[in-house]
């Protein structure tokens, strides 16, 4: 049963402004924590952790082959991950508590355990607890953030970089977290600005990507994986104001050019990705992204590489700025 496997390692950290306990008998369970969730900085010191994450490694059981394939489950406020008999984890939404057990292979394979299981199981909890997904890169400029949405392969990652390259800072890669903020009632975004993931394939578009090592992030998929803090120094930026939505769609022999879009059409596409949850929770996030589409909601058609679509999503941080 292993339950009394000696927990000795506990650190707190502080994702998307909330505070969470991360605890194991193996160090290198917190020290994977510190890649994913340290960069935020430090929690209050005063304020009790939101979330628990427990996860032990059980060095009586190993992988000796690749990765498994995770499936994942949830039957009401249970959500469970499974690779096999020896790597799972079960979250109680309800109580903001998530354990699990991986073999030392697992959890030495650092980028596989971190999106598998730590990050996985943090965003369920927070996500059912305050903040609102929306599946996006973003970037930002003086606190003023735009998110880019778009089908797989629109090239919302790479416009992102590109974007980087011009000056502005990097939000997010994947996935942007909303949030009212308690003590202003402001809708904030909070990202994940230091590791920016691309296709192998974006060396083509960007040809200074070459020296960067390809990692294998779940299953079969390979990125290249930018350390932002080294590649843009200064550029990250964790949580802004939003000032702009835009979705791209790529035509060919289009010319870069923003058009207004109805908040209506835009609140249905982001209402796609929200999951099946509890009533209270569904009707939170549909109210948070009624407030997001509000702010002014576009499109972004474009040809050729992301570079030429630069131009776009400066104007609307510009716009905001002389405000």
């Amino acid at each position: 049963m292993r339950r009394g496997v000696p927990i000795r390692f506990r650190e707190r950290f502080f994702p998307l402004g909330t505070v969470v306990q991360v605890e194991s008998n193996d160090e290198a369970v917190v020290t994977a924590s510190r890649q994913s969730f340290g960069s935020y900085g430090a929690p209050p010191p005063t304020e009790e952790p939101e979330f628990l994450i427990q996860i032990c490694v059980d060095a009586d059981q190993h992988d000796d082959a690749p990765p498994p394939i995770p499936c994942y489950r949830s039957l009401k406020h249970i959500f469970h991950i499974a690779c096999n008999d020896r790597n799972f984890a079960a979250a109680d939404l309800a109580s903001g508590c998530a354990v699990g057990f991986v073999t030392p292979e697992i959890a030495g394979n650092t980028a596989f355990f971190r999106y598998t299981f730590l990050e996985c199981l943090f965003h369920v909890l927070v996500v059912h607890r305050s903040h609102t997904p929306v599946h996006c890169s973003g970037v930002a400029f003086n606190d003023y953030g735009v998110l880019i949405c778009g089908t797989a392969g629109a090239g919302k990652s790479s416009l992102a970089y590109a974007c980087a390259k011009s000056g502005m800072q990097i939000l997010t890669d994947d996935v942007a977290h909303l949030r009212i903020d308690p003590a202003s009632k402001r809708l904030l975004l909070w990202g994940n600005p230091w590791c920016l993931r691309l296709l192998p394939n974006a060396v083509q578009l960007f040809p200074e990507l070459a020296d960067e090592k390809v990692t294998l992030r779940r299953e079969h998929d390979w990125y290249l994986e930018i350390d932002t803090s080294r590649r843009f120094p200064g550029s990250p930026l964790a949580s802004c104001q939003p000032v702009g939505l835009v979705f791209l769609e790529r035509e060919d022999g289009a010319v870069p050019r923003l058009s207004p879009m109805r908040p209506e059409k835009a609140l249905e596409r982001l209402c796609q990705d929200i999951v099946l949850d509890e009533e209270v929770v569904i009707a939170r996030h549909y109210s948070v992204l009624e407030q997001l589409v509000g702010i002014g909601t576009y499109t972004l058609k474009y040809s050729g590489g992301p570079s030429t679509a630069v131009e776009a999503i400066k104007s609307l941080l510009q716009k905001e700025l002389r405000r």
